[in-house]
């Protein structure tokens, strides 16, 4: 959950965004690997929607860490398979993906702890208290990841787009970099 109402309406936008974008461009997608790639994504930004208000800091938990548990499995299987998910980025994007979707997983799993101390109730909360060192630790390790591999996502899509114009492939890794930076953005306020 995100305290500063300002920030929750930005990350709402982008990960709205980035969902919405995934839908388009899985309804353009043949493949079947390929569409639920985006599919997994789209039910992603909705879930980072959701993390960051205070309404939904205890709608299904358990559902949402299997979830995207499962869903790093098959980006695991994407990727050993060296599948060109996601613009034939090959294994490196899917390898992305699969560290994208189990740091959801991790996300729901440790906010509880994360946000130890804080109340639910924006016009109730009390100041947090300390966040554990390991979930600290480990939320910026993920945050300099997502947002390196957040840049590398939209310069890449730039550099397409100069090249090729703005075409599905382009809208890919601009949507993977959007999401990875939105990802940063929810992890540090956990940190």
């Amino acid at each position: 959950m995100i305290t500063a109402v300002g920030l929750r309406w930005v990350v709402t936008a982008l990960c709205g965004l980035t969902g919405a974008l995934c839908a388009y461009r899985g309804l353009n997608r043949v493949s079947f690997r390929d569409r639920m790639g985006d599919l997994l994504h789209v039910v992603m930004s909705v879930a980072m929607v959701a993390m960051a208000w205070p309404a939904t800091m205890s709608v299904a938990r358990v559902p949402q860490i299997v979830f995207f548990a499962l869903a790093a499995v098959w980006f695991v299987t994407v990727s050993v398979a060296g599948a060109a998910h996601d613009d034939h980025g090959g294994r490196g994007v899917a390898a992305h993906h699969v560290v994208m979707m189990a740091a959801m997983a991790w996300m729901v799993f440790v906010m509880p702890r994360a946000m130890g101390g804080m109340h639910p109730m924006p016009e109730m909360s009390m100041p947090r208290d300390s966040v554990p060192a390991d979930v600290t630790t480990v939320a910026v390790v993920l945050v300099v990841l997502f947002v390196v591999t957040g840049l590398t996502f939209l310069a890449r899509a730039i550099g397409a787009a100069w090249t090729f114009g703005p075409v599905i492939r382009t809208l890919g890794a601009g949507t993977d970099g959007l999401m990875a930076l939105c990802m940063a953005l929810m992890l540090v306020t956990m940190a």
